[in-house]
């Protein structure tokens, strides 16, 4: 047994030395590639800007004149300032190559003409712009703007994207004068070799590594397997029902402080039972707790039918219990209010809260000013529930007669509106604080106005789906959230947009742990 642990201990401390290593330099190395990289782009683009107009007059002064000597000694000196410039052609703006640093290292070029092929590079050559192209042929033009900073343009001086962190450029072509331009190649051998020489370094330190953790595993494991042996020689004890047994083990680390809750253990055994029994009594309760919040959620049969709107909604609880609420209180043939809530957390707790919450609602509902409705229940809930619970809610109210979608928040996620006309989903005003902080709210509430139009959807969720996660990094957020509504746009009614949203969203998440509670009511103006 010993043998193994200690064996285990040595091989385990040694993959994750290996392991460890690997993940920092990989991340090490990486991140000093892109930086060196980059600088490497931006002194060669300040050098290439420096140097362009004096390339074209040593040009026009030497070389045009037949002076390939004088002229390529002032080469040489441009080219002894930048190790990372590998090459200078100077182009007309016709496309001939006038001078070729690679191939006119005796003398001066006396054959054809050489024209640049690619009309790519040429429109680079002809453009007045700066402009890069990566090894990957990105071509990318830098521009000055109105307020004097650089940005960066296509070929139509359409806005595009700044260039990626890191990326490897081939070449620069400077415009120097209304005749020439300058093309600079970029030459990486310095960034591969720094690279290299710091991977070296790196193997050399992670060698060293694996063999003191060798070492320090083979120390800790002598010291691990005399507590371990007492450990299951008592276990094997308790096995037999002997729960007197006790190990002791003199040691202040890890080791005694799992021979005192091994002794611990011994005694709690005896009292197993009774546990058991209590959780199974605490689970059935759960359950039923469940249950009677169930009936106070309205499903899709519950859910009133009213004039101009088509409504679908759901909520799926993260645990037995939940801490989001919606209900739907449909007091007249002219007017309805739909509230959606979301407590704080979720289980029993915040269970208890929407249930409170919920009750306070349907007893003040019919109260005609919604920024009194919201300022009444929030005076209940800041009285009747603990000075850490507190929910976020959205009230919304539609009237029959008016055509009039109205909404207070308190503190609540945005409603996203999905206008049929434009094919766009937008954010509605936000504001509010949520319910139970303050004794008075009265500040904070303002009832916002939506243009409703036929074939418009407005979109009312708790936090748990734009917070829902895919992994520990990433999460669905809004602007994902946003597009899931544009593409279900064309739903022919609320139940299919809401369908979608919630398949969108498992495809998301996958099969990562639901974190929170997800609610969603989709309403339709039809």
């Amino acid at each position: 047994m010993r043998f193994r642990i200690r064996s285990k201990l040595i091989m385990a401390i040694t993959l994750l030395i290996v392991v460890l290593f690997t993940f920092v330099a990989f991340l090490f190395i990486n991140e000093k590639k892109i930086e060196m990289a980059d600088d490497i782009y931006l002194n060669a683009l300040a050098f290439s800007k420096l140097t362009a107009s004096t390339i074209a007059n040593n040009y026009d002064l030497y070389l045009a004149q037949g002076g390939f000597v004088y002229f390529n000694r002032e080469m040489q000196d441009i080219f002894e300032q930048n190790d990372d410039i590998a090459l200078v052609e100077i182009v007309s703006y016709e496309g001939e190559v006038l001078y070729d640093s690679e191939i006119d290292v005796d003398k001066k070029y006396q054959g054809e003409p050489r024209m640049i092929e690619d009309s790519f590079t040429l429109r680079q050559i002809q453009s007045e712009h700066v402009s890069i192209r990566t090894f990957d042929g990105e071509i990318l033009y830098l521009k000055t703007d109105e307020k004097g900073n650089t940005i960066y343009v296509d070929e139509n001086e359409n806005r595009i994207e700044p260039l990626e962190s890191g990326s490897l450029i081939n070449f620069i072509v400077v415009p120097a004068n209304e005749r020439y331009s300058i093309v600079y190649g970029l030459d990486y051998h310095n960034l591969f070799e720094r690279i290299e020489a710091m991977t070296m370094r790196i193997v050399y330190l992670a060698i060293f590594g694996v063999m003191l953790g060798m070492i320090m595993s083979f120390i800790m494991a002598r010291q691990v397997t005399k507590p371990v042996s007492k450990l299951v020689k008592g276990a094997e004890k308790i096995a037999t029902g002997d729960f007197k047994t006790r190990v002791y083990i003199k040691t202040r680390d890890e080791l005694g402080f799992l021979g005192k809750a091994f002794n611990k253990m011994a005694v709690d055994l005896e009292a197993s039972v009774e546990a058991k029994l209590y959780k199974e009594r605490v689970a059935r309760e759960l359950e039923l707790a469940a249950q009677i919040q169930n009936q106070l959620v309205p499903d899709e049969s519950q859910i009133p039918k009213v004039e101009g709107l088509d409504i679908a909604a759901g909520l799926i609880p993260a645990e037995e219990m939940g801490g989001d609420m919606y209900d739907f209180l449909c007091l007249n043939d002219e007017r309805m209010l739909m509230y959606l809530g979301d407590v704080t957390g979720h289980g029993v707790p915040a269970g208890i809260v929407g249930s409170i919450a919920s009750a306070v609602f349907f007893g003040y509902c019919a109260e005609i000013d919604l920024k009194k409705l919201i300022i009444d229940v929030n005076r209940v809930l800041k009285a009747k529930t603990m000075t850490n619970m507190f929910m976020t809610l959205c009230l919304m109210e539609w009237s029959v007669p008016n055509k009039r979608f109205r909404y207070v928040s308190a503190g609540h996620e945005q409603l996203i509106h999905y206008k049929a006309a434009e094919g766009k989903a937008e954010l509605t005003p936000a504001g509010g604080i949520a319910l139970g902080m303050l004794p008075d709210v009265s500040a904070h509430v303002k009832v916002e106005e939506v243009n409703l139009e036929p074939g418009d959807f407005i979109i009312v969720y708790s936090d748990g789906i734009p917070e829902a996660w895919r992994s520990k990094n990433e999460n669905y957020g809004i602007k994902r959230f946003m597009r899931s509504v544009e593409k279900w746009g064309n739903a022919k009614n609320s139940n299919e947009m809401k369908g979608g949203i919630l398949a969108d969203l498992k495809e998301f998440t996958g099969d990562y742990k639901q974190m929170d509670d997800i609610t969603l009511v989709v309403i339709k103006r039809i």
